[in-house]
């Protein structure tokens, strides 16, 4: 039973290690880059639309 447990025990810590990875991934690195890249889209899909008007 305790052979069990810690399997658990390293599957959920596995699991929070990964989770905290990817909030600081999505908050800090890559997340800045695609949003930063996200609003240069918008402002260029929106240029053209205001000069068409």
């Amino acid at each position: 039973m305790t052979l069990l447990f810690k399997i658990l025990g390293v599957i959920f810590a596995l699991f929070i290690v990964l989770f905290v990875f990817i909030v600081i991934e999505e908050s800090f690195l890559g997340g800045r880059r695609r949003r930063k890249l996200e609003r240069k889209v918008r402002a260029e899909q929106a240029a053209p639309d205001a000069e068409s008007k």
